[in-house]
């Protein structure tokens, strides 16, 4: 949230300047649904006596909750023993590091109320690539002063809770300033004892989804070279009319396969809407997904509304798009915003991304991560053509996924180490190419033309290596 956005409340719906969900409330039953992505830094915010360690522990498994109480009583059996707060919190910070080294999800119980105390757990989340969530406890001074007085053990002296909910008001001012994706406030005990958590996956993580794939490089709006190698691949093809009765093709995939799309849909080609409407109804069907590209991602700002250079085949894209039902831009865009950064698959063993991706940023979600797959591991200069400088990233990968991306075009598939580039320049008089997995056999049709010139030669790996 950028400094200076406040949060709006729409029938008690707290939310993101930018259309993120902040705080769900269902109406019928006032209960509370907090949405927790699996890979987060969970931040509880609130005064001593506000209910924070009870919330964690009924919501979260003890492993999962690092709480200063339990650092400081590991150093010196005394959870009270304000002297090695110190070395309390440096415990505190070695663990949390650790888990999210380990990609678990992780609570930190602890008041969290100076921004000061807040920064250092955001800077490890943002250099993990973790998304981080804050639930405030905002349930007032009173009541956590009679929660507190209610304690078998280690009461707070009232000084300190008064002084907790003075920091707590202005915590509250400066939050939505701070790098939280998510942020949730309680403001009375019915709220705290109704509300439920829900994780859910990144949409990045489909590390169930075991395949077999058969995985497209850079189709950029090439949909009759899409069709030819679809049906070189087994995939049935048929025609058949859509809502408004016009023929259109649907593909039937062979039993068990599935398709991957490395991005770059559209763009620069002769039938964007036609490449578009194909894949979003296999994906429809749960019979295809695409990570998103660099062209998609201008696409979608494009159809956001934001002021967007029309260059490298928008044009033509929006062109093509006037000649389509209007609601098919609608339904483009919508698509558009569910596509992930890059996909993890296979337990792990397979990880696609436009332009390729580090093994440190697997499975990962930051803007570092949205980077590097879209655009690749550049050096912030471009060449003479006005492209910019790409570093050989997949020299230096030595991970055990096998990375499939396109992006750069290339004369035929690249093998490197653990990658695979199939962006074989289609749209450029080249080939579409696609790799079967986990058969790792290349598939490939020769364009029917040069639709577009390339701005620089394609590369041609020397030699080509294979695994």
């Amino acid at each position: 949230m950028r400094a200076g956005t406040q949060p709006a409340r729409l029938n008690g719906v707290l939310t993101h300047p930018a259309g993120r969900l902040l705080r769900l409330t269902s109406p019928a039953d006032k209960t509370m649904e907090l949405i927790i992505p699996e890979l987060s830094l969970v931040l509880l915010v609130g005064p001593s006596g506000s209910g924070k360690s009870t919330f964690a522990h009924r919501h979260f498994r003890s492993t999962e909750i690092v709480s200063s109480d339990r650092c400081r009583a590991m150093i010196c059996d005394d959870e009270n023993n304000q002297i090695v707060s110190r070395e309390a919190f440096e415990l505190l910070h070695h663990v949390v590091r650790q888990r999210l080294l380990w990609r678990r999800l992780t609570v930190v119980d602890t008041t969290n109320l100076q921004a000061e105390a807040r920064r250092p757990l955001i800077d490890l989340a943002r250099r993990y690539h973790y998304l981080t969530c804050a639930i405030v406890f905002d349930v007032g001074e009173a009541v956590c002063q009679q929660q507190n007085a209610a304690r078998v053990e280690r009461i707070v002296p009232a000084h300190i809770i008064a002084q907790h909910s003075q920091a707590l008001s202005r915590a509250l001012v400066g939050l939505d300033k701070e790098f939280f994706t998510h942020r949730y406030i309680l403001r009375s005990r019915d709220e705290i004892d109704s509300a439920r958590i829900r994780r859910i996956p990144i949409r990045e993580d489909r590390r169930d989804d075991r395949g077999p794939f058969d995985v497209v490089g850079d189709v950029h709006g090439c949909l009759d070279e899409l069709l030819a190698l679809l049906n070189l691949m087994g995939y049935r093809i048929d025609m058949a009319p859509d809502h408004f009765g016009i023929p259109r093709p649907r593909v039937e995939p062979p039993p068990g396969r599935k398709l991957l799309f490395v991005g770059d849909l559209g763009d620069r080609g002769p039938n964007t809407p036609g490449v578009l409407r194909l894949i979003m109804d296999m994906a429809r069907r749960g019979q295809a997904m695409s990570v998103l590209g660099n062209h998609d991602n201008k696409l979608l700002r494009k159809l956001r509304g934001n002021n967007v250079q029309l260059t490298h085949g928008l044009t033509q894209t929006l062109e093509q798009l006037e000649h389509e039902p209007p609601e098919l831009a609608d339904a483009i865009r919508d698509f558009l915003e569910t596509l992930p950064t890059h996909l993890v698959l296979d337990r792990g063993r397979l990880v696609v991304a436009h332009a390729g991706l580090r093994e440190d940023l697997h499975g990962r979600v930051s803007p570092r991560v949205h980077s590097f797959a879209l655009f690749g591991d550049t050096t912030g200069e471009t060449d003479e053509a006005g492209l910019p400088i790409r570093l050989n990233w997949a020299a230096d990968y030595h991970g055990a996924a096998l990375v499939v991306y396109g992006h750069t075009p290339t004369a035929e598939a690249w093998w490197q180490n653990q990658t695979v580039n199939i962006d074989t320049g289609c749209v450029f008089g080249g080939r579409l190419s696609a790799l079967r997995y986990p058969e790792r056999e290349v598939v490939s049709v020769a364009a029917r033309r040069r639709y577009a010139e390339a701005a620089r030669a394609f590369l041609t790996p020397t030699p080509p290596q294979g695994l």
